[in-house]
């Protein structure tokens, strides 16, 4: 196995990683690229178009495949309480989370 770090462009760190050691000769070879990228918080277009940018360049490395972070379209707001007290919520907060939700995307599958 090899790990190749590359800084792109972007300021993105894009992974590329070589498995082969002990691999059946006749094994098909699978390119991989990992991204380690922030998204644009609260902007789901121009995440998508970074997203877009980014798959292009690994595309350029021969990658067949572009793994992301779970949660790089929508973002992670960490440590945001979108201003909620228990039984209180401020404006502000209710107005982050509005615009968080907004953000969202529908990902198609088995809702229950």
């Amino acid at each position: 196995m090899a790990l190749a770090p590359a800084s792109s462009g972007s300021g993105s760190v894009i992974a590329e990683v070589e498995m082969n050691a002990g691999a059946d000769q006749g094994a098909p070879t699978v390119r991989a690229t990992v991204v380690q990228a922030s998204s644009i918080f609260c902007d789901t277009p121009a995440t998508l178009d970074k997203a877009e940018k980014l798959i292009a360049e690994a595309a350029g490395y021969g990658s067949q495949l572009v793994l992301f972070p779970e949660v790089f379209v929508g973002g992670y707001p960490h440590g945001s309480t979108f201003g909620l007290i228990v039984g209180n919520r401020s404006a502000k907060g209710k107005e982050d989370f509005r615009k968080y939700h907004a953000a969202a995307i529908d990902v198609p599958g088995i809702l229950k």
